[in-house]
């Protein structure tokens, strides 16, 4: 098959495949003006709707447009602290029409398109051999993990064993939640969750396939226009995934030592970066967390048995296939891939870069994009070697069956993984038929802050605004003080008078209160102080919400 056939192929298939996964988890229900969202990704797409609904109807666009820093909708008050890139192109995509299911999707479609095509394309230039590149594409999206362990002893081998992976509704592992070795994040799921992470890694391969590709010598003409394109890419990243940003950074960088037709461009690229981390650390605030922490997800205490095991979980044969595929890469690949590889996967072993060191399997995910390669020149290798050594035809058909069971072997857990994804129910969040979301939209200023009294899925976030203190596990691992927050929302709903509390409420920039029938259960407010002594703007007895507008209570 012709080199353009297989990659047209390819990028059908990509295609084909993403338009599904990426619609199949968030789609939109016209009738009931409600959005559907993969059970799975409920948790996630509780940071990431509200995120895009301030730019789309809140006043981060504007914030934006203006160079002002943008604010988390969970956490108002200061610069974000996450990168806000590819939900701000989500929320412009939905401001000027796009419904926010495709406004969603479409870029993540896209990205998810990009990266498969460039595994694909990465792997051929590195081997120049189409079945490593298409093996390649297979072990991203079959992870090689041994969660199949688990299912099987959960689900014993027998006649009914092709059913009970069909009809799976859960992953058979997910770490460190369920306890067990093996992490959650080896599978789809996290594309589906993390919208952002596709494009990121795509955009960083694309980079790398360019680095590749250069000629030797260079023409400088080339250099520099190559080198602009790098700082425009590594630009985005610092935006969309400080993660992949890294990562890029680290191969570009071993490009530059080993690699001289890409010293000039990435010495161009590195000036050209410049106005990007300026611009970064105008717009955002850094977690300020980055900190030793040795052992990654590891059970503590570590020891060479309890490392070696938990990667031996998560990275199935993988972790036998990959050294002995950097024996017996050819001179350049081994040259070009194991030191940045070994670099990837070592600094998130030592260092946490946020609250949560579960944030850091980002790395791992595109540190194993280069792993999969090798795995997959190794089986390709092996079967060749075995095929020129030998022309009888048993020796022939035991290698085809030698090398389909390592195929197996390194893809079980992730044809597995794949059917909770098929199976999985949605969530419906409405929408446009939610009257509270509709009361917030029409009746609160774009900046409005809102103090809130529930936390996942606030209905004022679904309407574009702000509210004063999200849920916990999200402006953490952000890196916000939420302890202080929380003790000044605290302070407000249980104030003892309203003189305290208008003080409060107008030092911290609230303009409304929302207190629910069925606040947190933590929060005990002082009800009748904002029932008796605040104005009410809005009441809905179906689902307990009042909100007291600020304004008018404190004057």
């Amino acid at each position: 098959m012709k080199l353009k056939v297989f990659i047209v192929l390819i990028a059908f298939f990509s295609l084909i495949f993403s338009v599904w996964l990426m619609t199949g988890t968030f789609s939109y229900d016209s009738k009931e003006h409600a959005m559907k969202i993969a059970g799975k990704c409920w948790s996630d797409f509780g940071a990431h709707i509200p995120l895009i609904r301030s730019f789309s109807m809140g006043d981060n666009g504007t914030r934006l447009i203006h160079l002002k820093a943008p604010q988390s909708p969970l956490f108002p008050g200061e610069p974000i602290r996450y990168h806000f890139l590819f939900y701000a192109l989500s929320g412009l995509l939905e401001k000027i029409g796009v419904r926010i299911d495709w406004a969603m999707n479409i870029p993540s479609i896209i990205g998810f398109t990009i990266l498969c095509v460039g595994i694909v394309a990465v792997a051929y230039v590195l081997f120049k051999n189409k079945s490593v590149a298409l093996l390649s594409l297979i072990f991203f999206l079959l992870n090689g993990s041994l969660s199949f362990f688990k299912f099987f002893h959960k689900y014993p081998l027998s006649t009914s064993s092709l059913h009970d992976i069909i009809t799976a509704p859960h992953f058979s592992s997910f770490g460190p939640w369920d306890g067990g070795p093996v992490t959650a994040f080896w599978t789809l799921n996290i594309f589906t969750n993390q919208r952002h992470l596709a494009i990121s890694f795509a955009l960083a391969l694309f980079a790398i396939f360019m680095a590749l590709r250069l000629p030797k010598p260079i023409r400088w003409k080339q250099a520099v226009l190559t080198g602009i394109i790098f700082s425009i890419i590594v630009g985005l990243l610092l935006f969309t995934n400080q993660a992949a940003a890294l990562c890029l950074v680290i191969w570009l960088f071993w490009f530059f030592v080993v690699v001289p037709q890409t010293r000039l461009p990435l010495i161009v690229a590195a000036i050209g970066t410049l106005p990007s981390l300026a611009l970064l650390t105008t717009l955002t605030h850094s977690s300020g967390t980055i900190a030793w922490d040795l052992g990654y997800l590891v059970a503590h205490p570590l020891t060479l048995q309890a490392i070696a095991s938990f990667w031996f979980y998560n990275l199935g044969f993988h972790i036998f296939f990959i050294p002995l595929g950097c024996l017996l890469l050819p001179k350049k690949a081994k040259l070009l891939l194991i030191p940045p590889l070994l670099i990837t996967c070592i600094i998130p072993n030592l260092i946490r870069f946020s609250p949560d060191m579960i944030n850091n399997h980002k790395l791992f995910n595109f540190a194993m994009l280069f792993g999969a390669m090798i795995s997959a020149y190794t089986i390709v290798y092996l079967y060749q070697k075995i095929k020129d050594t030998s022309s009888h035809w048993i020796i022939r058909v035991l290698n085809v069956f030698l090398m389909g069971f390592m195929c197996l072997s390194l893809t079980l857990s992730g044809i597995i993984d794949f059917f909770p994804i098929y199976n999985d129910t949605s969530i419906f969040l409405p929408d446009e038929s939610n009257e509270d979301i509709v009361y917030f939209q029409k009746n609160t200023p774009p900046e409005a802050i809102i103090l809130n009294s529930t936390w996942f899925m606030h209905p004022a976030t679904i309407a574009g605004r702000k509210i004063f203190s999200g849920y916990p596990y999200f402006t953490w691992s952000y890196g916000y003080d939420k302890e202080t927050r929380e003790q000044i929302l605290l302070s407000i709903y249980r104030a003892t008078d309203k003189t305290t509390a208008c003080s409060l409420l107008i030092k911290n920039n609230i303009s409304f209160v929302e207190l629910s029938d069925r606040p947190e259960d933590f929060i005990q407010p002082n009800r009748p102080l904002f029932y008796f002594t605040f104005s009410q703007s809005y009441r809905n007895d179906k689902t307990g919400i009042t909100v007291f507008d600020v304004g008018k209570s404190c004057q």
